[in-house]
């Protein structure tokens, strides 16, 4: 065994650093001919090579872009790119159980960060390894920058700059390439290295040899705890001790997400909906005992239907109370299906469940019986059903919202999102009606007094409510009026139209 590959350090990270991520994410084409572009408040966060020969630039105010280049931009959409890098570890998860996933707060500078030190024999060395990593990025058509080093924030560091791998590298070559780099790459410290450049740091070598002749420690006095921890990953070394690391951290294993998804592919097609209701019921008892074995529950499920021609329908089912169970999604699964005709003979149903979350801790009551139980489940079964026969927005709760204008003070909110019915003293010491109308009704004015669908005496007033000066001013006096048929009403005189209004109705 030679002494270089004796050198070689215990841990080998490899970076994959994905620097058109912004442009994979939003599904561009990063061949076309046009100026194309993508801002992030409104800031120039990526551009391709057409803008850039244009004189676009990161940072870049959105409107100069323009202006330079006639470039067409979009919106950054940050979500589906944790959404490709969250497919991606999936995927790599068969090359390395070591994964990590790394984004920059302060550069658009994301990938994946892997230690493939353990799987090398199984894939042949290094250059093996990265030559089908590589392989892997070109047939998604994904760019790539890859860095190696022994550390995970050393490769990714030296993933900016181009050093082909040979596969016998070891930490001194990895230290001696990071020297060279500019310290302008500490992206998520812009402060630390405005500071260092003040001081007439230039590169990572500079600290190399600043940390050597003072040590760590004044580093970590004038720039932070992290910061020199940072520093710390990259080159190898003990913080305490200033010198190689005894121990190394222990590597957190990637733990790919669990789904359900199961089908049944039938002897024969099925055309008629009652034919589905057996396999229904047999695929969602399944999913039911996949969550009570790991604790899980679901708000939503996904039936598939298929037929031999490939042609496919998706069914979604949501419910607002996250399920264990199997009975609710098999009710509301009927319900759907009973609105609607098969689109074809179906050949194959497939269950997928991917919106998976641990069981919330619920206090539970202590009672013999159980009606209170069996009521309560009983009203989230209906509100479901009649969510799912009448739409969302037909089935709501009130909750009270704080503004001085009554009309305004409550608003319509899903059932399973928590009320405020929190009062405030102004309304708690007045009379309030429990039954406000949308919007104030006008009341006819004659000869003999107030008129709305009967004519109206005032009882008790005013109590003036005057306020929302910041919109459009409101002065009212209300009243507690009483109508010929007894029926009691709030009523209010609008002071800058002088007209009279109705509010609402009490019990």
């Amino acid at each position: 065994m030679s002494k270089r590959a004796t050198s070689r350090p215990d841990r080998l990270w490899l970076a994959l650093r994905l620097p058109d991520l912004p442009a994979h994410a939003l599904a561009i084409d990063l061949h076309t001919d046009a100026a194309l572009a993508i801002i992030e408040q409104r800031h120039v966060v990526w551009a391709n090579t057409t803008a850039i020969a244009s004189g676009v630039g990161k940072g870049m105010d959105a409107s100069t872009a323009q202006l330079l280049s006639g470039c067409v931009h979009q919106e950054r959409d940050l979500s589906s790119e944790q959404r490709l890098l969250a497919e991606l570890s999936a995927q790599l998860y068969a090359f390395t159980p070591y994964i990590e996933t790394y984004t920059s707060q302060q550069v658009p500078q994301s990938g994946l960060l892997l230690e493939i030190s353990s799987c090398l024999m199984l894939f042949g060395g290094v250059l093996a390894f990265v030559g089908k990593v590589l392989r892997f990025f070109a047939e998604k058509n994904l760019t790539l920058a890859v860095g190696l080093a022994h550390s995970a924030k050393a490769a990714w560091l030296l993933s900016f700059v181009h050093y082909d791998i040979h596969g016998d590298e070891n930490k001194p070559v990895f230290v001696e390439r990071l020297q060279r780099l500019p310290i302008q790459l500490l992206h998520d410290y812009p402060v630390q290295v405005g500071a260092l450049e003040k001081t007439g740091f230039v590169t990572f070598g500079d600290i190399a040899r600043q940390i050597a002749a003072q040590s760590i420690s004044s580093i970590k006095k004038r720039f932070g705890q992290e910061f020199a921890q940072t520093l710390c990953d990259i080159f190898g070394i003990d913080q305490d001790f200033q010198q190689p690391s005894l121990f190394e951290k222990p590597v957190v294993m990637y733990k790919p997400q669990e789904f359900f998804n199961e089908e049944i592919q039938f002897e024969y097609p099925i055309h008629q909906i009652d034919q589905l209701q057996t396999p229904v019921e047999h695929l969602l008892q399944q999913l039911a005992d996949f969550l009570r074995k790991r604790q899980w529950e679901t708000h939503q499920i996904e039936w598939t239907l298929a037929d031999i021609y490939h042609s496919k329908e998706v069914m979604p089912i949501y419910a607002d109370t996250a399920q264990t169970q199997w009975q609710l999604f098999f009710d509301l699964t009927l319900i759907q299906l009973e609105n609607r005709d098969l689109p074809f003979e179906v050949d194959r149903l497939t269950l997928s469940c991917r919106n998976i979350q641990p069981i919330q801790a619920q206090s539970q009551l202590l009672e013999f019986g159980s009606k209170r139980k069996h009521n309560s489940q009983a009203f989230t079964t209906t509100a479901a059903k009649l969510k799912a026969r009448l739409g969302d927005a037909c089935i709501y709760k009130l909750s009270y919202c704080d503004s001085y204008i009554p009309e305004h003070s409550n608003q319509r909110i899903a059932l399973n999102h928590p009320s405020n019915q929190q009062l405030p003293d102004r309304h708690l010491a007045s009379l309030r009606p429990c039954w406000l109308f949308k919007s104030p009704i006008e009341i006819e004015v004659r000869q003999r007094g107030l008129y709305w669908r009967g004519y109206l005496t005032l009882l008790s007033g005013p109590e003036r409510l005057q306020g929302n000066w910041w919109r459009t001013p409101s002065a009212r006096d209300y009243f507690l009026a009483q109508r010929n048929d007894y029926v009691r009403l709030w009523v209010f005189r609008d002071l800058h139209k002088q007209q009279w209004y109705v509010q609402g109705i009490y019990g």
